[in-house]
C-alpha cells in the first residue's frame, strides 16, 4: 500500500511538472524571410535591419526580396572610416552599428539583392570578417597617426581596395528579374526611405518626448532617438505587431536571462538564473530599475534582432517572437532560429526599437509632434 502511495505521488508530481513546462501559443507572426547566419561578423545590425526591411516590403505589397546585408555593411564601413579619420581616431570604429545606419546607407547608396552582391569572396557559405576588421582598423590607425602630418586623398582608394578584396567590388549596375537597375534606382522602386521610420527609446536621463542623440558606443553617426515612457514603448511595440508591423530591436543579450540555445529570454530575479524549462518568476521592471541598470553598465547595446510576432506563454505572460541571425539550428522546434522574449526581459533590456511611423499610436504621434 505504501509503495502505491509513493508511485501515485510521483506521478502527480511529474504531471504537475509537465503542466508547468514552458510552452507557447502564437498570437501573431508576420511574414519574414528565412533565418540566416551573420557568421563570424559584428554585422547583426545589418542582418536585423535588412530582415526588417524585407518584411516591410512584404507588408507594403512589394513582394519577397532577399536584400544584401553585406552590400550595406560595405558602404557603412566607408562611412565609419571617414568619420574615424575626420575625428582623428577619437571615436568608435569596428563592425558594430545600428538599424538607422542601414536606412541612412540605403538613402545614400541604394541597395541590391543578395544574389547580386553577397560579400562572399572565398569558397564558403558563411561570412567571416575577423581578418578584414583587424586590417581595416590597423589601416585607419596608421592613417591618423601619419607622421607626415597632412593626409592625401589616396587613403580612401587604398581603404576601398581592401573592401574590394575581402567583400567584392561595388556593383554600379545589375540585372534583377529581367530589369536593369542601379543600387539607388532599385531602392527607389522598392520605396525604401529613412524618412518613413522612427527609433524609440526610454530613459529618464533625458526629457520624455524629446529627440536626442543616445550616447552608446555604436551610435557613431549620432543618430537621434525619440524618448518615450517605458510603458508607452512596450505598448507601442505590442500594438504595432498586432496591426501588422514588425520591429528592428536593439537589446542587451549578455546576461544569464538570454538563452539562444533554448530559444527563450527571461528577466531573472536579482542574483538568480532563470529556469528555461518550467515557468519561473521574473523581475518587476520599472522605469527606475531600467535606468539604474543602463547607467551602471548592466544593460548595454550589444545585439540587434528582428521582432516578427507575439506569443502567449503557458505561464500567462506575453512574449515577443524574435528572429535572430545566428542560424536556424537553435531554439524551440516550432521557432528554430528565433527567441521567445518575455515582456519583462524586453522592458529591461531594450535599448531601442525601430519601426514605421504609421505604426505609432495617434496619441504618441501628438506627443512627439509627428502628426504631419
Amino acid at each position: 500500500m505504501k509503495r502505491l502511495i509513493i508511485i501515485a505521488l510521483a506521478f502527480a508530481f511529474n504531471y504537475g511538472k509537465a503542466q508547468d513546462t514552458l510552452s507557447f501559443e502564437k498570437v501573431v507572426q508576420w511574414d519574414a524571410n528565412p533565418v540566416e547566419s551573420q557568421g563570424n561578423t559584428g554585422t547583426c545590425w545589418s542582418f536585423s535591419a535588412a530582415s526588417f526591411l524585407e518584411s516591410e516590403l512584404i507588408r507594403m505589397g512589394k513582394g519577397t526580396h532577399n536584400l544584401s546585408e553585406i552590400f550595406i555593411a560595405r558602404q557603412v564601413y566607408i562611412n565609419k572610416a571617414e568619420n574615424y579619420v575626420r575625428r582623428h581616431g577619437k571615436t568608435q570604429f569596428g563592425e558594430g552599428s545600428l538599424g538607422h545606419d542601414l536606412l541612412n546607407a540605403v538613402d545614400m547608396f541604394g541597395i541590391v539583392p543578395n544574389e547580386v552582391f553577397n560579400g562572399l569572396q572565398m569558397d564558403t557559405e558563411k561570412h567571416n570578417h575577423a581578418e578584414l576588421a583587424s586590417i581595416l582598423e590597423g589601416f585607419l590607425k596608421a592613417i591618423v597617426t601619419n607622421k607626415g602630418g597632412k593626409l592625401t586623398p589616396m587613403w580612401k582608394a587604398g581603404y576601398s581596395s581592401l573592401l574590394n578584396v575581402y567583400l567584392g567590388e561595388y556593383p554600379d549596375n545589375f540585372q534583377y528579374k529581367d530589369k536593369a537597375y542601379t543600387p539607388k534606382s532599385f531602392a527607389e522602386e522598392l520605396g525604401i526611405s529613412s524618412q518613413n521610420y522612427i527609433t524609440l527609446t526610454s530613459y529618464s536621463h533625458q526629457p520624455f518626448y524629446a529627440n536626442f542623440i543616445l550616447d552608446i558606443p555604436d551610435n557613431w553617426d549620432n543618430g537621434r532617438f525619440y524618448n518615450v515612457r517605458l510603458d508607452e514603448m512596450v505598448e507601442t511595440a505590442k500594438k504595432a505587431l498586432k496591426d501588422g508591423f514588425t520591429l528592428d530591436w536593439d537589446a542587451d543579450v549578455s546576461n544569464n536571462g538570454f538563452n539562444s540555445a533554448v530559444g527563450i529570454a527571461l528577466q531573472s530575479l536579482k542574483g538568480e538564473k532563470p529556469n528555461f524549462i518550467t515557468t519561473s518568476k521574473e523581475m518587476d521592471v520599472t522605469q527606475e530599475t531600467r535606468q539604474i541598470n543602463f547607467d551602471n553598465y548592466t544593460v548595454s547595446d550589444d545585439h540587434l534582432m528582428h521582432i516578427v510576432g507575439m506569443a502567449n506563454g503557458i505561464d500567462g505572460k506575453n512574449y515577443f517572437i524574435v528572429k535572430n541571425s545566428w542560424g536556424d539550428d537553435r531554439g524551440l522546434e516550432e521557432f528554430k532560429g528565433h527567441i521567445l522574449v518575455s515582456e519583462a526581459y524586453f522592458r529591461m533590456n531594450t535599448i531601442s526599437i525601430l519601426l514605421h511611423k504609421d505604426a505609432l499610436p495617434k496619441e504618441l504621434k501628438q506627443k512627439l509632434n509627428l502628426e504631419n
